[in-house]
C-alpha cells in the first residue's frame, strides 16, 4: 500500500522488500529497532497516562511510572546489513540511524560493509528519561546516532558545534493524538536532526517511519519525505500526521 501527498509518500511494508525499488535520496534519518538488550524490562520507556499498551491488545492503561513494552522486535544482524547496505546504495549525503550505545560498532561495521563512511557517534541526551526501574544499575539517560557518509566531501549546517541533542521525551504530546509507541522520538528532536544536516527541498528517507516524526518535521521545514512502515496502525497515524502537516501548510 502506498499514500502521498504534496511532498510526502508512505509505503506499509518491509522496508528490505521496498528499499530495492526506491530511487536515491538525499538523505537517510531513521529509527530502527534496538538491540536485544533494549527489549528488557531494564530499559524500557515510561508510559504516559493516556497511553495504552497496544490498539490491539487489552486495553489497559498504565500508571505514568511504569515501563511500556516495545512490541516489536529487535533488530538482527542480518537485517542490519541488509538496510547499511540499502542506505549506501539510496543516500547521496546524511545517513543517520538511532541506536544504543551497544549497537555503535555494529552499525560501524555495517555503514563500511555498505560502502558508506563512518563519520562519529552522536547522542540524544533526555533530560526527563526513565529512572532505573529495576534499581540495580545506573538508569540510561542517552540514545545514540549512528552517523554515516558516502565517501567525499562532507558538509552539514551544524557548523563546529559538537554532535549531541537535548531535548526531552515528549511522547507524542502536540502531534493531534496520542502515539502509543514506546519509541517514538519528539519533533523538537527530529525538527532539530533535519534542519542540522538537511537542507531545503531535498528528499529525505525514514526506512523504519514509525508514526511519522520524521516527516512531520521534514514538511515543516520544506523538505520532502519518503517513509516506510510494517505495522498498519503506525502507517495510518503517520499518514494522518503528514496529511495534516499539508493541509496546514496550505490553509
Amino acid at each position: 500500500m502506498l499514500r502521498q501527498g504534496r511532498g510526502w509518500t508512505m509505503h506499509l511494508g518491509d522496508c528490505l522488500e521496498i528499499m530495492p525499488g526506491l530511487g536515491k535520496v538525499d538523505h537517510v534519518i531513521t529509527d530502527p529497532p534496538y538491540e536485544a538488550e533494549a527489549h528488557t524490562k531494564a530499559r524500557r520507556a515510561l508510559c504516559d497516562s493516556t497511553q495504552k499498551r497496544g490498539a490491539v491488545n487489552t486495553g489497559k492503561v498504565r500508571r505514568i511510572d511504569q515501563p511500556l513494552e516495545i512490541m516489536f522486535p529487535a533488530i538482527t544482524s542480518e537485517q542490519r546489513l541488509a538496510a547499511a547496505a540499502e542506505f549506501g546504495r539510496l543516500s547521496s549525503r546524511w545517513v543517520i540511524a538511532f541506536c544504543q550505545i551497544e549497537g555503535i560498532s555494529a552499525w560501524r561495521q555495517a555503514y563500511t560493509l555498505g560502502g558508506l563512511e563512518w563519520v562519529r557517534g552522536g547522542i540524544w541526551r533526555k533530560t526527563n528519561g526513565a529512572p532505573q526501574f529495576t534499581g540495580d544499575r545506573p538508569g540510561q539517560g542517552y540514545e545514540c546516532l549512528a552517523i554515516g557518509h558516502p565517501k567525499g566531501k562532507k558538509r552539514w549546517n551544524g557548523g563546529g558545534k559538537h554532535g549531541v541533542w537535548t531535548v526531552p521525551l515528549d511522547h507524542g504530546a502536540g502531534s493531534g493524538r496520542r502515539l502509543r509507541r514506546p519509541t517514538t522520538k519528539p519533533i523538537a528532536l527530529m525538527t532539530a536532526l533535519v534542519t542540522d544536516f538537511t537542507n531545503e527541498g531535498e528528499l529525505v528517507l525514514d526506512a523504519f517511519a514509525g508514526t511519522g516524526t520524521t516527516g512531520v518535521a521534514c514538511l515543516r521545514l520544506g523538505r520532502r519525505f519518503i517513509g516506510i512502515e510494517r505495522d498498519k496502525e503506525a502507517f495510518d497515524i503517520a499518514v494522518e500526521r503528514l496529511t495534516a502537516e499539508e493541509m496546514a501548510a496550505s490553509a
